[in-house]
């Protein structure tokens, strides 16, 4: 058992608890986490901004203007999260991770301040990959799936600013080298959640990546305005071809890779692409703004109403009726009731007293017998 984070079963349990605390009890709860607590999602948010609040001001108390102080206040922010980990027990409570990513985040900006030399020409590339890299440490010290997304995405911008993206896309197209990576990274992360992992968290960080990267790194790729008709015309046509080539591509294995897992996070990923991929379509249909909205809505409303009344039944695993439905007091009684009436309804079991019997009793005639 590791004091400084919960074991794979340990989180697990945690996961449970999370999802059924009304049902297994707090003495086995307690048992099977090792004593470690965790918060609900509300609470978890309210709690990493009170810490990273609480990571701001400890620095304004030593002295906004001094770059030693960053280094001092990163430290104390992080040793304070260790503590709470350690000796309070906290997993995933937010105070912790908010705690934990300001301080990384302060430190990184203390190396990119004092440690690294000073930019040449403008250049700030190293630093601004240094505070990226510390941001997505803090999400993997943590778990957190937030804060490791946004690392993530960061990495992506910051690809797209580099001096190699500038040579590429001179070649292939503005913004394309940066949405290449995108589109490479989540079909990386996409690859990697068809394992099985012990701890929740890493099926979460996965999850996110694939659900979020698709519109992150479409962000960088030259689109189409839909609400701006001149640019329509904006952008090469190889481009934009080598655009849907990928969104095509990557949305129909997230498509696929969703339906065979049984997994929401592919389904977003593959619905983002979609969105872009209909974004791209408005360099086709030259027509109003208001119109190709509208039409937009009209196909996806007719789809998903479609979609959800083919799936009604159960086709091959899957359905959209909600599973959950139809659990509680109300079923039970209901069960109770059908059960009753059933018992009811059936006939009744035959007498174990004697009756008549045909062919003659012992004596004194038909049916007679000895006992009276």
């Amino acid at each position: 058992m590791s004091q400084w984070r919960p074991s794979p079963d340990e989180e697990r349990w945690l996961a449970v608890a999370s999802e059924l605390e009304a049902v297994v009890s707090r003495v086995t709860l307690a048992e099977r986490t090792g004593g470690w607590r965790s918060t609900g999602p509300l609470a978890r948010i309210a709690l990493f901004a009170l810490g990273v609040v609480a990571a701001a001001l400890l620095f304004g108390i030593l002295n906004f203007g001094s770059e030693t102080m960053l280094l001092v206040a990163g430290m104390t922010a992080t040793l304070a999260s260790e503590w709470l980990a350690v000796r309070k027990r906290l997993y995933a409570s937010g105070i912790e991770e908010g705690l934990t990513m300001a301080g990384f985040l302060m430190i990184g900006l203390w190396i990119a301040v004092e440690v690294l030399p000073a930019p040449n020409g403008g250049d700030t590339s190293l630093h601004t990959l240094v505070v990226i890299a510390a941001v997505g440490a803090a999400g993997l010290r943590r778990f957190n799936a937030f804060v490791t997304t946004c690392a993530v995405i960061a990495l992506i911008y910051w690809l797209g600013s580099t001096a190699l993206a500038d040579a590429l896309d001179a070649a292939i197209g503005q913004g394309m080298t940066a949405f290449v990576a995108g589109c490479a990274l989540a079909a990386l992360a996409l690859a990697l959640g068809a394992r099985e992992y012990r701890r929740p968290s890493h099926d979460r960080m996965l999850d996110w990546l694939a659900a979020t990267l698709p519109i992150a790194a479409y962000a960088q790729s030259p689109r189409v305005s839909a609400f701006e008709v001149d640019a329509i015309a904006d952008g090469a046509d190889t481009t934009r071809l080598l655009v849907v080539v990928l969104l095509i591509v990557l949305g129909a294995v997230m498509l696929g890779a969703g339906l065979k897992r049984r997994r929401h996070a592919p389904l977003w990923g593959f619905l983002g692409c979609l969105v872009a991929f209909a974004i791209q379509l408005r360099a086709a249909i030259p027509v109003a703004p208001q119109t190709w909205l509208i039409g937009c809505g009209l196909v996806a409303l007719a789809a998903g109403v479609t979609l959800d009344r083919y799936l009604r039944e159960p086709r091959s695993g899957l359905t959209s009726a909600p599973l959950a439905k139809g659990e509680g007091p109300l079923d039970l009684l209901q069960i109770a009731g059908s059960a009753l009436l059933a018992h009811r309804s059936a006939p009744e079991a035959p007498s174990d007293e004697p009756g008549f019997t045909g062919g003659g009793g012992k004596f004194g005639g038909g049916g007679a017998s000895g006992r009276y």
